[in-house]
């Protein structure tokens, strides 16, 4: 959900938004195409968003989608070189495709109790839902793919 403030995108706007990211999402139009055919959404999101607009290159790509965690595992078998499943209790999993770190995590909500700093994770059905629980800096930013 938009920050009741926010101004969404003028058509130019995000067109000049599309193409500035696409050096970034080309990279991953396989992946999003892998995604789609299996009926799901996948969008880049935060610092790496954030470093495409500041135009400097991003260590990782966070991405985040609807799918499941097992079923990110399923989706990405044959297609990443690589993949580990240490944060797969919050929804996150990693992949290694060449030279690219990813970490696919699964659309979610969090909740923390007053003698944790570990949050209970909810899985979310929206990319909106997801970007609700992110900070106001550049975490929730995001762009769809593979349209971007």
């Amino acid at each position: 959900m938009p920050v009741p403030d926010s101004n969404p995108l003028t058509p130019a706007q995000r067109k000049a938004a599309a193409e500035l990211l696409r050096p970034v999402t080309r990279r991953l139009d396989d992946l999003a195409r892998l995604f789609t055919r299996r009926g799901h959404q996948l969008a880049l999101v935060g610092g790496p968003v954030r470093d495409v607009f500041l135009r400097r290159p991003s260590p990782d790509l966070d991405l985040t989608t609807d799918a499941s965690p097992q079923q990110v595992l399923e989706i990405t078998a044959g297609w990443a070189d690589a993949s580990w499943t240490v944060g797969i209790e919050f929804g996150t999993i990693g992949l290694r495709k060449g030279d690219d770190t990813l970490e696919v995590t699964t659309y979610r909500s969090e909740r923390y109790t007053e003698r944790s700093r570990k949050p209970q994770v909810r899985y979310e059905n929206t990319l909106e839902g997801d970007l609700g629980r992110r900070d106001f800096t550049v975490n929730a930013m995001a762009a769809r793919l593979p349209s971007g």
